[in-house]
């Protein structure tokens, strides 16, 4: 093997094993909670004897699914909690209290906030990304963050699509795992440079697909603490404006299935559909190719599931798509038209010469005639392309619903 060949094969195993390592990587942040912990300032929190800091801890707990013990040690006074179960995945907020030797340990499940990074504040994220932290937490949301946070941050350009719409009806991140994605962002100004700036946020609620709320108000001055203060106003508004829309499912069939649905002019997927979404009066427009749009108003009720069919109709004088049999016969008619013609053209450029490839004519052994299989070839080949050609170009008509 050369030396290239050795260098590619190395590259490409070194590639395969970085795939691996990531993938194995994810599969083990999956099956952890995110995990908040609240506590005594100053208590060195321990997790199944291993010290994890003091508390208030700088980022969030990873805990492994199972069973786990938390102890506290605050001065000379320490105490463990009983068994807690962590189940899954996701996030979750544990508040640990001290009351004597008795640690009194609370696990409370919480909406996951994912806050999607932007060029206008990277120069103060750090403290934003404090006030933002404290204000999800103070709303028992958790944001995302670590490793965890840099796994689902590789999804973030289709996340941020989704802010105008989302491009498909894939999951963007696995469920259960994030509940909520913020966009916030820093306009018409620099921070700690202007004299004033906009701050504009929007919330992606990952459950509906939708933007549940929209906030902004201006800084003056356009510094880090009073970016701060108005992040952290404008996260609560976002997360307390979703938290209080109702909700309820939809479920969307059609006949053909494989249409789009778009919910008030957004696009959420394609039929057969559920999909939770927003309380109120909603219009659903049902669209595929060569069917006429229909377009239904449906009342979404809180804490209920809608249940809708659209029977589409055919656009008239639309084309049917070319049936399988079609497709089949013309590719196998055109392959084969294809080789016969080739073929030919061989038998063709063999006619006259002679059979052992002498060039003398005293010499020379009976000449080839293929004059006229090569014909007989060329004429069969180019009849079952043109067959096949026109198999598969002409459509198909039908009037009919």
């Amino acid at each position: 093997m050369s030396v290239g060949a050795l260098r590619n094969a190395f590259f490409a195993t070194l590639a395969l094993l970085g795939l691996l390592a990531t993938s194995i990587r994810a599969q083990a942040l999956q099956e952890s909670m995110d995990v908040v912990v609240n506590g005594p300032q100053g208590a060195l929190l321990l997790m199944d004897g291993q010290a994890k800091g003091t508390l208030p801890l700088q980022v969030n707990l990873s805990v492994p699914s199972g069973s786990h013990r938390f102890r506290l040690q605050l001065g000379k006074q320490a105490a463990e909690s009983d068994p807690l179960s962590f189940q899954g995945s996701g996030q979750a907020e544990l508040n640990l209290t001290l009351s004597g030797r008795t640690l009194v340990a609370t696990l409370r499940i919480t909406d996951g906030l994912l806050w999607l990074r932007d060029p206008s504040v990277e120069s103060v994220r750090s403290t934003l990304a404090d006030a933002v932290a404290q204000t999800a937490r103070r709303l028992h949301s958790v944001l995302i963050s670590g490793e965890r946070e840099a796994l689902y941050l590789a999804r973030q350009k289709d996340l941020r699509q989704c802010f105008e719409e989302c491009a498909s009806n894939a999951s963007l991140i696995p469920e259960g795992q994030v509940s909520y994605a913020l966009s916030l962002r820093v306009e018409n100004g620099t921070p700690d440079v202007s004299a004033s700036c906009l701050v504009r946020t929007a919330l992606l609620d990952l459950r509906t697909r939708e933007v549940s709320a929209r906030a902004e108000e201006q800084a003056t001055p356009c510094r880090a603490n009073e970016l701060s203060v108005i992040a952290a106003k404008l996260t609560a508004q976002l997360l307390q404006d979703t938290l209080a829309r109702p909700r309820g499912m939809i479920q969307v069939t059609s006949a053909p299935a494989g249409a789009q649905v778009r919910l008030d002019g957004r696009l959420i997927g394609t039929t057969p559909l559920q999909q939770e979404v927003f309380f109120g009066t909603r219009v659903l427009d049902i669209s595929q190719a060569r069917y006429i749009t229909q377009q239904q108003s449906v009342s979404i009720q809180s804490g209920e599931t809608t249940t809708t069919h659209i029977a589409l109709v055919r656009t008239p004088d639309a084309p049917l798509p070319r049936p399988k049999w079609r497709i089949i016969t013309g590719s196998v008619l055109l392959g084969a038209g294809l080789l016969m013609v080739g073929f030919g053209g061989s038998a063709l450029s063999y006619q006259g010469k002679c059979q052992d490839e002498s060039m003398s004519a005293e010499t020379c052994s009976p000449y080839y005639e293929t004059k006229s299989i090569g014909l007989g070839l060329m004429g069969v080949g180019s009849a079952l392309t043109l067959g096949g050609v026109l198999t598969l170009a002409i459509p198909s008509k039908n009037t009919s619903p």
